[in-house]
């Protein structure tokens, strides 16, 4: 009986010492839950405290978002300052692939942007879709954040998995003055994606006058043949963009 009395003594105890490991896990995964959400909210004073406490600074929700993340999402730059200055990893990606530079360029935060590099985030990682920060700067027309990742050198020419570069995503809006602040710092003009579609093809399918003028102005390719069996000047006629079709016809050849 004092050998089977011994045995259960001894699982009791390890069963105790687990299950107050247990309680210490859930309770940090709690606090690192509380942590995001006051980066997110945009409360300071809470993640101040929180961090002297201990709670890790890189702390990932189940998405793969960390404070650091939150808080560049929401515009949030003194939040971020203090992270940064707290440690946190300025590249961890969350599940998507997706940086904490990557969100601060889609929305045009200069400053939280200047921030991570300033630590050293690398500008020319791709998320899971073969995006870069840059990219979506030009995807969403921010020109003073292009000029801060070319500067810190980004890739103008880099492409998605689709094959598309920063260029055909603002030929595509229709946003000539990013088409030219991109012509400005090398983009190919003539890039094609996996359909073999150009800037060109795209802004001439989408009726984006002034985006074909600035292409064919820097020698664009306008006999490029898309998939589809389709050039920017049979585009234009389909879509009856006589301007358009004009423009192209009439261009004069780059030597």
């Amino acid at each position: 009986m004092s050998h089977i009395t011994a045995l259960r003594s001894i699982l009791i105890a390890f069963l105790s010492t687990f299950l107050i490991l247990l309680a210490g896990w859930a309770c940090a995964g709690k606090l690192s839950d509380q942590l995001i959400d006051a980066a997110e909210l945009g409360k300071i004073d809470k993640i101040k405290s929180m961090l002297d406490q201990g709670v890790p600074v890189d702390a990932q929700d189940p998405d793969g978002w960390t404070a650091l993340m939150k808080a560049a999402y929401e515009g949030h730059q003194q939040i971020v300052a203090e992270l940064i200055a707290r440690g946190a990893d300025v590249d961890i990606r969350e599940n998507a692939g997706w940086t904490t530079l990557m969100m601060a360029a889609q929305f045009g935060y200069r400053d939280i942007m200047n921030l991570l590099l300033t630590r050293g985030a690398k500008v020319n990682v791709q998320n899971n879709t073969g995006t870069s920060a840059l990219m979506f700067a030009a995807l969403n027309g921010h020109q003073n954040a292009l000029q801060d990742l070319q500067a810190a050198g980004g890739d103008v020419n880099v492409v998605d998995k689709k094959g598309r570069s920063a260029l055909m995503f603002a030929a595509a809006n229709g946003d000539d003055a990013v088409v030219q602040q991109l012509i400005s710092f090398g983009a190919d003009v003539n890039t094609a994606d996996n359909a073999n579609n150009t800037a060109l093809i795209l802004a001439a399918k989408l009726g984006h006058e002034e985006v074909v003028r600035l292409l064919l102005s820097h020698c664009a390719d306008a006999l490029t043949v898309g998939s589809n069996g389709k050039t920017a000047s049979k585009w234009a006629v389909e879509k009856q963009y006589s301007i358009i079709f004009q423009l192209i016809v009439t261009a004069m050849p780059c030597d």
